[in-house]
C-alpha cells in the first residue's frame, strides 16, 4: 500500500470535493431511480430522485445517500 492510501485510510477521508460531510455520515445508501436535472460536468452533483422517494444529489448516478431518510429515522426513533 502507497503512503497515499495509508494516510486516507488513517485519517478516514473520502474521495471527492471535501469529502464526506457530517450530514451524510450514517445516512443509508439508496438506489437511483432517475435524475432529475444532469450536470454532466465534474464541479456539480447531478440532482437524483431515490428509491425512497427523496431527491439528493449524486457523484456517481447509480447510489446516493439520503439525508432525508437519516433525519427521520433520527426523528422517530
Amino acid at each position: 500500500m502507497g503512503w497515499i492510501s495509508k494516510r486516507h485510510m488513517e485519517s478516514g477521508g473520502s474521495i471527492g470535493p471535501g469529502g464526506l460531510s457530517e450530514r451524510k455520515k450514517g445516512a443509508p445508501l439508496r438506489k437511483v431511480v432517475r435524475s432529475v436535472v444532469y450536470y454532466g460536468n465534474l464541479f456539480q452533483p447531478d440532482h437524483v430522485l431515490l428509491e425512497c422517494g427523496h431527491e439528493a444529489e449524486s457523484w456517481g448516478g447509480v447510489r446516493a445517500r439520503c439525508v432525508r431518510c437519516k433525519e427521520e429515522r433520527l426523528r422517530s426513533g
